[in-house]
C-alpha cells in the first residue's frame, strides 16, 4: 500500500494537491508522502477490512493477532493475497495511463474529476486481475465439497509472476520512453493504440517469460529458473523507471533526432543496465539489507527477497522524483529576466 498511492495519485491524479500548500521542497514532497501513506492505509483497512467480515484469511483481528497456529496460516494467507493486490494495481491500472492515455476520461473534464473517472474505471480490472490471479495462486484448497474449485495460473506461481514482470515491461515501453512505439505502428487514435499495445505486451511477455528460462538460468543454478527470469525481468523495469525519472529519456530530441535511433538507443540502456542490475542483484542479494540478509537487524530471516526488495528501492526513486522533485540535488529558485517574469534555475 505504499506502491498503490503512488499510482494512483502520480499516474493517475497527475500528482493533485501536491502543491496545495507550498511548491518548497522538502515541504511539499513530505507533506504528500504523508498523504500517500494515509491513502494506503485506509485503502488497506476499506478494502481488506470490508472483504475480512466473511473471508477468514482477510479478518483485521486475525491478521493482526492470530492465537493459534491455525489462526497463523490463516494470517500468512491472507497478507499474501493482501499484499499482492499490489501487482493487478500495476498490471492493470497502469495500462490504463501508459496504453490507454487514460481514454475514455481523457480531455472529457478538469482535474480532479478525470482523475476519479480513470481510478475507478480502472480499479474494476484491478478487482478482476486479483480475484482471477491472485487469490488461486495462494489459495489453492478451495473447494466445494470434495472438488477443488481452483486453478493455479499458468501452472505456478513463479511463472505467472515472469510472465507479469515482463508483461509490465513491454506496456510501460509507450510511456516511458518508445514516444508511443510500437503500439504507434498499429494505430494511431484511443482506444486502438491501446488494444495494439495491450496485445503486444501480452503476447510478448508469454513469449519472453517462456524463452529467456534457459538463457537466464545459469546465473544460479540454484534458484528454479521462473524465478530468475522475473527478477531479471523486474530490474529492466527499475532502470527503465528510473532512466525516465532520474535521466528524463535520454538521449533527447534535440541529442538524436531521429525518432527510431532514439528509441531503440533507450532500449538497449534499459536491457543493458537492466540484465546487469539484475544480474548484481541475484548475486548479492543476500548482502542486502533490503534484500534477502537474514542477519539484518538480527532477525535472522530474511527480510524481503528477491522481488519485494527490488520494489522497495524502486518506490525510493519514484517518491524522490515525483513527490520530492529530485531535492535536494535539484533545487528550484525563482530567477528574475528582464521581462518581468520568472523562471526556474
Amino acid at each position: 500500500m505504499v506502491i498503490n498511492p503512488w499510482i494512483w495519485q502520480t499516474l493517475v491524479m497527475g500528482n493533485y494537491g501536491k502543491n496545495i500548500f507550498t511548491t518548497k521542497q522538502p515541504q511539499a514532497g513530505i507533506w504528500y508522502t504523508l498523504v500517500a501513506w494515509a491513502v494506503g492505509l485506509i485503502a488497506f483497512f476499506v478494502i481488506i477490512g470490508f472483504l475480512g467480515i466473511w473471508w477468514k484469511p482477510f479478518n483485521l483481528g486475525l491478521m493482526f493477532m492470530p492465537k493459534t497456529a491455525e489462526e497463523v496460516q490463516l494470517a500468512f494467507e491472507g497478507w499474501e493475497v493482501a499484499n499482492f493486490f499490489a501487482l493487478p494495481v500495476i498490471m492493470a491500472q497502469i495500462p490504463f495511463v501508459s496504453l490507454f492515455q487514460k481514454w475514455p476520461f481523457a480531455g472529457t473534464s478538469k482535474q480532479p474529476t478525470e482523475g476519479w473517472g480513470v481510478l475507478f474505471f480502472s480499479t474494476l480490472a484491478v478487482v478482476l486481475v486479483w480475484m482471477a490471479t491472485i487469490m488461486p495462486s495462494y489459495w489453492t484448497n478451495l473447494s466445494l465439497g470434495h472438488e477443488v474449485i481452483v486453478d493455479r495460473p499458468m501452472g505456478g506461481w513463479t511463472t505467472w509472476v515472469a510472465f507479469c514482470e515482463w508483461f509490465i515491461v513491454l506496456f510501460l515501453v509507450p510511456a516511458e520512453g518508445g514516444e508511443g512505439y510500437p503500439m504507434k505502428f498499429f494505430a494511431k487514435k484511443q482506444p486502438w493504440m491501446g488494444i495494439a499495445g495491450l496485445i503486444i505486451a501480452i503476447v510478448g511477455g508469454l513469449i519472453l517469460a517462456k524463452g529467456l528460462r534457459g538463457v537466464l538460468a545459469p546465473i544460479d543454478p540454484a534458484l528454479p529458473p521462473d524465478a530468475i527470469v522475473a527478477s531479471i525481468g523486474l530490474s529492466v523495469v527499475v532502470c527503465m523507471l528510473a532512466w525516465h525519472h532520474l535521466f528524463d529519456d535520454y538521449p533527447t530530441a534535440a541529442m538524436v533526432p531521429n525518432t527510431a535511433a532514439r528509441v531503440l538507443a533507450r532500449v538497449v540502456i534499459w536491457l543493458v543496465l537492466g540484465f546487469g542490475l539484475g544480474t548484481l542483484w541475484i548475486k548479492f542479494l543476500a548482502k542486502i539489507p533490503f534484500g534477502a540478509n537474514s542477519t539484518f537487524l538480527g532477525l535472522n530471516y530474511p527480510t524481503m527477497g528477491m522481488i519485494a526488495g527490488q520494489f522497495a528501492m524502486l518506490m525510493t526513486l519514484l517518491f524522490f522524483n515525483t513527490f520530492f522533485d529530485k531535492w535536494p540535488l535539484v533545487r528550484k529558485e525563482p530567477v528574475s529576466v528582464s521581462q518581468g517574469t520568472t523562471i526556474a534555475k
